[in-house]
């Protein structure tokens, strides 16, 4: 039976080799992560699972479950990298499974198979799921929620009914009111197909009560905890001024998530709008469930792309819907030769630019294997052997995980800076008065680290009064804003280490290209970042 489920399931079991190599190679990301990281340990240390804190304040702006949900494995084991990741991985490769299971009740085992294969290799969705951020977290909880809807559509029994009502409740305990919208374009979906007497029979009893206890005895819990002032500023700030409020982040356009999703949709959302189109010339019977998959997805892209604070992870929970619309089309023996050949001319382009970053960062080596996994992806797709296609992917990206993040470290240097930090404060015995932490540069995982209160510094003459005090400052900053501490610090202030930092955003990596020689690729994507110190340095 065993072998007869290996080998009916094997690329299912091969989807979850890029979740979990090299987990720990890849030091804390400081746009979100560290938050995540930290704020786990200092509930243990705290013994308060109730309030969160990081960095000695409370974290009130998203509810605990992320916390709830790592801080046993630090308990068990150690407040380390490797077990928070290995949360995410879990979580990460359980959407995919919560994919393989949607697309079994809406169709069959081989789309299913195929819908799993495309979200596992979906680059947006792979990344985070090797980072601690909390939207792989609440697409868990979304995914197997949806699940088991549909389950119960399908079979009327109360057990998914009750479980979906469960995941929807731990999916609100994860991030909030955003948790609602699945069952919005639900609700949609059974009005617009003329099932809403099916809900008729649904034990809502039970499920309302799970449904509203998950959701609300936290927030009740805080309330009478903290006052009700807290509980009324995460719904009101953290959530309905993120949506209406042109002050909680950068304005991007209405058509931002366009270029968000063919970029982070990668490398299926070239075939999306291929599935899409052909899809409305199919012949009746119509694609079964066509209208659920286009709320799901339009529910997402509309509401996201009218809202004034936009985040490219926003759009995380329609990748799935995506995949398996994706995975019916190319089920039907639709292979869209033409955009196949265009989808491989864009990856010999990234790999050749691939093995440009990788020549000049690195300095080559044999970090250019993985690249040879992508012409079997190609050939595969070429061949309409689909499952060929995505162990090609697979593998490029196991691959590369395995060979890239340890070289890629030399470049993020808060870890290193944190290392020497403590040997500092160590030489010199002040590891209990002294101050650590950063300058405009964004370095949260500082906290994670030296597990210890950091400061947070933005005003020169903040900065410079720390460090003209008589206490050992350590303090990170980029080497675009340290002229402006030298100058607003009437003590010498030096230099501790230098590391290199990499900015490789568009624009930086564009420029970079556009100069055209090495030296220069280096100097655009690579700049200094220091730590400096009120001490003399020996």
């Amino acid at each position: 039976m065993l072998m007869n489920y290996l080998r009916q399931y094997w690329l299912l079991i091969l989807l979850a080799l890029p979740f979990f190599v090299a987990l720990d190679d890849s030091s804390v990301w400081d746009s979100n992560e560290a938050f995540y990281a930290q704020t786990p340990r200092e509930m243990l240390e705290r013994g308060d699972w109730l309030v969160p804190y990081f960095n000695g304040q409370p974290r009130l702006n998203k509810p605990p479950l992320s916390y709830w949900v790592v801080a046993p494995f630090y308990w068990l084991f150690s407040a380390s990298l490797f077990w928070e990741r290995l949360v995410m991985a879990l979580l990460g490769y359980g959407c995919v499974l919560a994919v393989f299971s949607t697309g079994k009740i809406l169709y069959d085992p081989r789309v299913a198979l195929l819908a799993a294969g495309i979200l596992a290799t979906t680059f947006r969705f792979l990344v985070l799921s090797r980072r601690l951020l909390i939207d792989t977290l609440l697409l868990f909880c979304l995914l197997w929620a949806i699940a088991c809807f549909l389950e119960w559509m399908k079979s009327q029994r109360k057990g998914p009914f009750l479980l979906s009502a469960v995941f929807f409740g731990l999916a609100f305990l994860a991030k909030g009111p955003v948790a609602v919208l699945p069952i919005c374009f639900l609700a949609l979906y059974l009005l617009l197909s003329g099932r809403l007497g099916q809900l008729a029979r649904a034990p809502w009893a039970t499920g309302g009560a799970l449904y509203i206890a998950l959701c609300s005895f936290w927030f009740l819990l805080l309330g009478l905890e903290m006052g009700w002032e807290p509980v009324l500023g995460f719904f009101m700030e953290e959530n309905l001024s993120r949506f209406t409020s042109m002050e909680m982040g950068p304005r991007r356009g209405y058509f931002y998530y366009v270029g968000v999703f063919l970029g982070d949709f990668f490398p299926w959302s070239f075939f999306f709008l291929a599935a899409v189109v052909g899809s409305l010339g199919w012949k009746k019977p119509k694609p079964e469930h066509a209208l659920l998959l286009g709320l799901w997805i339009a529910t997402y892209f509309v509401i996201f792309s009218l809202s004034y604070n936009k985040q490219e992870y926003y759009i995380l929970p329609l990748y799935p819907a995506a995949a398996l619309w994706v995975a019916n089309y190319l089920n039907r023996g639709l292979p869209p030769r033409l955009l196949t050949a265009s989808v491989g001319a864009i990856f010999l382009v990234l790999g050749s630019a691939l093995l440009v970053m990788i020549e000049v960062l690195f300095g080559g080596g044999w970090l250019w294997l993985p690249l040879l996994c992508l012409p079997v992806f190609v050939v595969g797709l070429l061949k309409g052997r689909y499952p060929l296609a995505i162990t090609g992917l697979v593998l490029f990206y196991a691959g590369s995980f395995s060979l890239y993040l340890g070289p890629w470290e030399e470049f993020k240097p808060v870890r290193h800076l944190a290392r020497t930090i403590a040997e500092e404060t160590s030489r010199a015995g002040t590891e209990s008065n002294s101050v650590a932490g950063y300058y405009k540069f964004a370095a949260p995982s500082l906290a994670f680290y030296l597990n210890r209160p950091i400061v947070e510094l933005s005003d020169p003459e903040e900065a410079a009064s720390l460090l003209e005090s008589d206490g050992a400052v350590y303090l990170i900053v980029s080497s675009e804003d340290y002229p402006e501490l030298t100058r607003a610090s009437s003590r010498p202030v030096e230099i501790v280490e230098a590391r290199p930092k990499l900015y490789t955003t568009l624009r930086t990596l564009i420029e970079g290209f556009r100069r055209g020689s090495s030296d220069n690729l280096r100097e655009n994507w690579i700049r200094p970042v220091y730590l400096i110190t009120n001490r003399p340095v020996d």
